[in-house]
């Protein structure tokens, strides 16, 4: 094993990598993910990047960094972290550790704060200090129940109509910055059919969800992953949604005891602040909102 750690290329990779990082990410994950999900998310901008741990050119080991806008005055580049894997055969051998330590040298340089979502195989903080990072939950619930009603209070619409909303679209009190670009390139640029809007009108304020058509074991389910327009009837917008439509998938900041929810899983989070300082002038910044849109854990990958 020693001959192998001393024969290690650490890189970006590129897009003709993509064969390799097929194969890892099945081993790994036993999912296949298709060139037009690695090209969209990992070389649609020029601060995003998959990095890689190759043994005789063979990929082994892998980081998938996304770059993101915070939503502060001077809208600072952040990365979130994933697409991380080991192969097995290379566990356990500090490999992991060095990769994410390449990692964070190229990143550091550019951003303040750091984005983890652990998955179950990997809990590592890019060697941040633990008094720098701030662990949040959410919630993951699906609706079982559907309160039947005559005229539904919300309305569904193509996805195609974000254009139309240019000049409503703010980002509110959401951690990423979240404009009109944002919502182009996230959900027309991509599987555009699989997303739809939900439209909800209160006086004057109107509120709009992006809604995923999603399809497990269980059947079809609709994953609430993002919202624009009015948050002062935010909340009433999902609660005539809940009544509304069956299998509805959503996240919470903290738990909710009704018969008609039922918590599927928690989703961990880490924010990690590069220094000291930083972490200590700007903490309560971590109070701002997350969307499920904001992991990849509902993105067709495929």
């Amino acid at each position: 094993m020693k001959s192998i750690i001393r024969n290690l290329e650490f890189r970006k990779l590129r897009k003709n990598d993509y064969n390799e990082f097929k194969k890892l990410f099945y081993l790994c994950f036993k999912k296949k993910i298709s060139f037009n999900f690695f090209n969209w998310r990992y070389f649609n901008d020029k601060h995003s990047f998959c990095f890689g741990v190759f043994i005789s050119n063979k990929l082994v080991a892998n980081v998938g960094i996304k770059s993101m806008i915070l939503n502060n005055k001077n809208k600072e580049l952040t990365f979130s972290r994933h697409s991380s894997m080991v192969l097995r055969k290379y566990r356990g051998l500090g490999i992991y550790s060095k990769l994410l330590d390449n990692v964070k040298k190229k990143i550091t340089k550019k951003a303040k704060i750091i984005i983890m979502w652990p998955n179950k195989k990997n809990f590592a903080s890019f060697g941040i200090n633990k008094s720098q990072i701030v662990k949040k939950r959410l919630f993951l619930y699906k609706t079982t129940i559907v309160k039947k009603k005559n005229i539904s209070q919300t309305q569904n619409q193509k996805i195609e109509k974000l254009k139309r909303f240019r000049s409503i679209i703010k980002s509110n009190n959401n951690f990423f910055y979240k404009d009109y670009r944002y919502f182009i390139e996230k959900y027309l640029s991509y599987k555009k059919n699989e997303y739809f809007i939900n439209k909800f009108q209160s006086k004057d304020l109107f509120s709009f969800f992006i809604i995923k058509k999603n399809k497990d074991k269980t059947g079809l389910n609709y994953v609430i992953l993002d919202h624009f327009g009015s948050t002062k009837i935010k909340s009433l917008h999902l609660m005539n949604l809940v009544n509304e439509k069956k299998n509805l998938i959503f996240c919470s900041k903290s738990r909710i005891n009704k018969l008609n929810y039922k918590l599927i899983n928690n989703i961990n989070l880490k924010i990690g602040f590069v220094s000291k300082n930083d972490f200590i002038k700007r903490r309560d910044f971590v109070k701002k909102d997350f969307m499920l849109g904001d992991n990849d854990i509902f993105l067709s990958i495929t």
